[in-house]
């Protein structure tokens, strides 16, 4: 599915509009498997993530996200720049979930304020480009030699649900086996009252639907006429 600006529910506006309480973001970036977007973004949403920022990619797969795409701020930015950029302008550092050796392990809580998650490829991990973004690393400890390293979505999950621990969010309700669920907005709600990432969102597509019309119109140099003698 294509990147748009899907709006937070009402829990999730007001957590964004909390200045006392540390926020959560999602900075995900060459992250290539569907399943673990859609898982990604499910925890992102459970555990009181305030945007997810997705780095170049404009169509991301969202297999696995249990619905929970109705309530997830969802942004996208063209250069991983750009996201360090915005998120330096909200006052949030960006933490690298890697097992790198100046990492700390996250269960020590080592979070000072708003933070950025940002994981690494499937196979290959950070890039330097991404290291080089990050302003410090968390690790998520092992009790055995089984395996040499977590999946991204269950490193990711559980990272996040240590800050939200930190953060001192509270629990949302429960009612039976499950957790009470949000209501999402309508289109027309959506359309009528846009949140400011809906906003820039919006003005994004319009800005590349105006380049590729112009693009069209515009004729190829080789079609160009020839110019009189």
């Amino acid at each position: 599915m294509e990147v748009s600006p899907s709006p937070a529910s009402s829990s999730g506006q007001q957590r964004s509009m909390q200045t006392s309480r540390p926020e959560s973001f999602l900075l995900i970036f060459n992250v290539s498997k569907k399943q673990n977007f859609g898982t990604l973004l499910r925890s992102a949403c459970a555990f009181g993530v305030s945007e997810v920022l997705v780095v170049g990619a404009k169509k991301i797969a969202t297999f696995g996200n249990q619905g929970t795409m109705a309530h997830a701020n969802v942004r996208h930015f063209e250069t991983l720049q750009a996201a360090k950029a915005e998120l330096a302008a909200r006052g949030a550092r960006i933490c690298g979930i890697e097992i790198d050796d100046t990492a700390q392990a996250v269960t020590q809580h080592p979070f000072t304020g708003s933070t950025a998650f940002m994981l690494g490829n499937e196979g290959e991990g950070m890039s330097q480009a991404q290291r080089e973004a990050c302003d410090f690393f968390v690790y998520i400890p092992q009790h055995t030699g089984a395996t040499a390293s977590l999946n991204v979505a269950i490193a990711g999950s559980i990272v996040l649900h240590h800050f939200a621990t930190w953060a001192g969010m509270p629990e949302h309700p429960r009612n039976g086996e499950k957790f009470v669920l949000d209501p999402t907005r309508s289109s027309l709600e959506k359309f009528q009252n846009p949140t400011e990432a809906e906003r820039e969102e919006m003005e994004r597509k319009r800005t590349e639907r105006a380049k590729r019309r112009k693009e069209c119109q515009e004729p190829e140099e080789d079609d160009l006429p020839a110019a009189d003698d």
